[in-house]
């Protein structure tokens, strides 16, 4: 009899508001020949932590856990563009976390020391970011950068966090579909 596993994450959500222009900068990088799977714009979240397939009672488990989370809401704001691994080399691209980077990161934290044991190990370190893109060819390097340069500096602006979710993740041809598991309200 085979388990069904359930591939999830922790993440906060874009609100509606911020995705006009990443949605207008992922058309620029498509139409300077960037060979790139955009992130939807009902997709676009920060991710706080993968977890990866897990078994149901494990994805209980998890959710028991993320409960003890007490944080407090707090606002972020979005500026600038970059690339992992590198920006001439990119295969991700995302938008950067200036404020507030410190309480994703101690989110990350917390949520660590909650579920650290599950899933998939986290060996990578936690770099807050907005993944926007994931690339697979850059066909003319000049336009590119073009569009990069234009928004290396960009604001993209401030969003207060608010909840934190549990999510599960399911494959499809034509790109993930995300349902919330679970909904952590952070406190005012």
């Amino acid at each position: 009899m085979s388990k069904e596993l359930y591939r999830i994450f922790i993440a906060v959500d874009l609100i509606d508001q911020l995705k006009e222009p990443i949605i207008k900068m992922q058309r620029e990088l498509i139409e300077a020949g960037v060979e790139m799977k955009p992130v939807e714009p009902e997709n676009l979240h920060i991710t706080l932590r993968f977890i990866g397939e897990v078994s149901k009672d494990l994805v209980e488990e998890v959710k028991r856990r993320l409960g003890a989370i007490k944080y407090r809401q707090f606002t972020i704001h979005m500026r600038g563009v970059g690339a992992f691994p590198s920006i001439e080399r990119p295969r991700v691209i995302w938008i950067g976390i200036e404020e507030g980077a410190r309480d994703l990161a101690n989110l990350h934290e917390i949520i660590m020391k909650l579920t650290g044991d599950i899933g998939e190990k986290d060996e990578r370190g936690f770099i807050p970011h907005l993944t926007i893109a994931r690339v697979k060819y850059v066909r003319n390097a000049n336009k590119y950068m073009e569009v990069i340069r234009r928004y290396e500096n960009a604001d993209f602006g401030t969003q207060v966090i608010d909840t934190v979710k549990l999510k599960r993740s399911i494959l499809t041809p034509r790109g993930p579909i995300y349902n919330d598991l679970l909904i952590i309200k952070l406190h005012p």
